[in-house]
């Protein structure tokens, strides 16, 4: 057993005391207490569980969904960059700071995506969002 199999553990832990017994990331301050690092892997985990099309998504929940994971992949956009992005949207908007990371990324990924997310939209017959 090498050390690669200890990181998973020891980033939990880490994590864990960064934002408190509950284990959960709820607003921007308790996002702010993450090293960048830990911020990479959560929005990884974020954005893999708000773009996985579930069987019973309706049509333009998925579409949305599949936009996004499009967008991000013509962007180039890296976890690290990614959060760069929540971390942006907490800083200049006073409104997210109460919202919950999930929240922050819809939002922003929305805004940043609305091109993709709507030309996926106009092949299926629905009005841009």
């Amino acid at each position: 057993m090498g050390w690669k199999f200890l990181l998973p553990g020891l980033c939990l832990v880490s994590a864990s005391a960064a934002f408190g017994a509950a284990g959960y990331v709820n607003n921007a301050e308790q996002w702010g207490k993450l090293a960048p690092a830990e911020k990479a892997a959560y929005v990884q985990g974020l954005n893999d569980t708000a773009n996985f099309v579930y069987t019973n998504d309706d049509l333009q929940t998925g579409i949305v969904k599949a936009a996004r994971t499009r967008c991000l992949i013509q962007t180039k956009m890296a976890p690290n960059l990614l959060s760069d992005v929540i971390t942006m949207a907490y800083e200049k908007n006073a409104q997210l700071r109460s919202q919950p990371p999930m929240l922050v990324y819809i939002t922003r990924l929305s805004d940043i995506c609305r091109v993709i997310i709507n030309e996926d939209r106009a092949r299926f017959g629905l009005p841009p969002q």
